[in-house]
């Protein structure tokens, strides 16, 4: 009896062995089925929008001053016959990283604006009002004022202004909404959607404050009494403020990419009035200091500014994660250290003036033949520093 009871549960064992076996078999048909179906559903083609600054525009004072009156857009995408700047590089990169699979990057679309703030970023209309009404401490500005103001035009022209102030055009955040609304819905998700959005703001933001601060220092208002140079002690003081009002803004600005569906445009009486949900990947752009040690190791230009610019990459890091967004820190490069644009923050300070002269034009002294105008000093990056740049999205984000 006990032989034949243990056959019993012998066979026992085996039917349970054999259904769980069957059962594997079929979960791992319906994975590879469901794989083969999101392979096939992949889109043929991949759209990469780049949203931002000078910096995603690929400006430098030297070109602006070379295709002086102009302005002409295509004249920044290349130098000496080699591409030129961060939106422009980081897109080959994606192409490489695709090359040969069935879905692959064949479109870009550079969003960006010269001088843009986080305020006029945002703009001054509906959308802008919106959202200061949403989020306490949103401060707006008028849009773009490289083409609105100074009529120069941009790679990716933004629509006529509406609502509130119809004379001044339309913000690049509205922009940004209605071509990730155009390009992933309809026919256009299934061809060539936006799968990745790289976005740099704030750097005018604090241009701006280190320009009061010159102001205020040389009307006197700061005498270095903490036992700081005028101009730190003004910055050390001003900061909190900065960044409190920057870290406001670009929070609005990734609600309103992320969860757009939460805000109404225009009369918000209709589907076309609301915002979008963006589920793709965001990669922001922190911040290098130009203003660091350019000439000799140690003598920052404006002392004490590296340390200032580890905080704002800090605090904005901080913001931008709240979104699921992926950071790119130019000043540390935590993912590769060498291409830290501010190495001293890294511990090797001997190799900050060369990588600030090579990589940005803060020691360009040459002066423009076409208009006669100095090229620098200029905080913008030379073309190994946008290259440099576009390495970093990738080193940081993939």
């Amino acid at each position: 009896m006990q032989a034949t009871h243990g056959l019993a549960l012998s066979r026992s064992r085996a039917r349970v062995i054999g259904y769980a076996i069957a059962l594997a078999l079929a979960l791992s048909a319906l994975v590879l089925a469901l794989a083969s179906s999101a392979r096939a559903a992949e889109p043929p083609h991949k759209t990469y929008l780049g949203s931002g600054t000078s910096i995603t525009f690929g400006y430098s004072q030297e070109l602006f001053n070379n295709n002086f009156p102009t302005e002409n857009p295509a004249s920044f995408e290349s130098v000496a016959g080699k591409p030129n700047g961060v939106t422009l590089d980081y897109f080959h990169e994606l192409q490489a990283a695709t090359a040969g699979s069935s879905s692959t990057f064949s479109r870009m679309i550079n969003d960006g604006c010269p001088g843009e703030t986080s305020g006029s970023y945002i703009g001054n209309g509906n959308l802008g009002h919106i959202l200061q009404f949403a989020i306490p401490g949103v401060h707006l500005e008028s849009p773009c004022g490289y083409h609105n103001v100074n009529g120069f035009e941009l790679h990716h022209p933004y629509k006529g202004g509406k609502a509130f102030k119809p004379e001044v055009g339309e913000s690049q955040l509205e922009n940004v909404l209605e071509t990730i609304k155009r390009e992933n819905t309809g026919t256009n998700a299934t061809h060539h959607p936006i799968p990745v959005i790289t976005i740099d703001l704030g750097a005018n933001d604090l241009l701006a404050a280190v320009k009061k601060c010159e102001k205020e220092v040389a009307e006197g208002k700061w005498s270095g009494a903490s036992g700081e140079p005028p101009l730190t002690e003004c910055e050390i003081v001003s900061l909190p403020k900065v960044i409190e009002e920057l870290e406001t803004n670009i929070g609005a600005v990734l609600f309103a990419i992320r969860d757009g569906s939460a805000l109404c445009f225009a009369e918000c009486n209709s589907a076309e009035d609301q915002g979008v949900n963006y589920t793709g990947r965001i990669l922001f752009g922190g911040f290098y200091n130009p203003f660091g040690s350019v000439i000799n190791v140690g003598e920052e230009l404006n002392p004490g500014s590296n340390f200032l610019d580890f905080v704002v990459n800090l605090a904005t890091h901080a913001t931008v994660a709240k979104f699921g967004v992926c950071y790119a820190n130019p000043q540390t490069a935590p993912a590769n250290p060498a291409l830290a644009f501010n190495p001293l923050m890294n511990g090797e300070p001997q190799f900050e003036p060369e990588r600030l002269q090579a990589w940005t034009n803060m020691a360009n002294t040459s002066i423009s033949p076409v208009n006669g105008q100095k090229n620098g000093p200029d905080i913008h990056p030379t073309p190994l520093g946008y290259e440099i740049l576009s390495k970093g999205y990738t080193a940081e984000c993939g």
